[in-house]
């Protein structure tokens, strides 16, 4: 089964700094480590004088993901958890050319949700 990367993160607020933001991406990373391969996102440096140096970008984090039913609702149950313990935020998931936001969902919400990141799945696999 062939996979694709999606492109997962959230919103700040207005109180966030580095610290807090670090913490709630390790914090997500670290979630979604328990239904895939987790990357945290490296920004492009754009000083010249930081040769070689690459900082990861807060809030966001990529999982390897296939199209599996159980995996999907996997995936979209952590980010809803996720949701769930840090009311006020938005997660954003990116898979392909598609791009999806999450606030809070009613179930049926969720339900097109989960088919929704399905058929992008199948859509962006290789």
């Amino acid at each position: 089964m062939s996979h694709v990367r999606i492109r997962i993160d959230f919103t700040p607020l207005t109180d966030d700094d580095e610290f807090v933001l670090g913490e709630l991406t390790d914090e997500l990373a670290d979630d979604l480590r328990e239904i895939g391969e987790v990357e945290r996102v490296e920004q492009p440096v754009t000083d010249p004088h930081t040769k070689g140096v690459a900082e990861l970008a807060l809030g966001v984090v990529t999982v390897l993901a296939g199209a599996d039913p159980g995996y999907v609702q996997a995936l979209v149950d952590v980010v809803l958890a996720f949701l769930q313990r840090h009311t006020g935020r938005r997660v954003h998931l990116r898979v392909g050319d598609i791009e999806l936001t999450i606030d809070r969902p009613t179930h049926r919400q969720t339900d097109e949700l989960v088919a929704t990141v399905r058929a992008a799945i199948e859509r962006a696999r290789p």
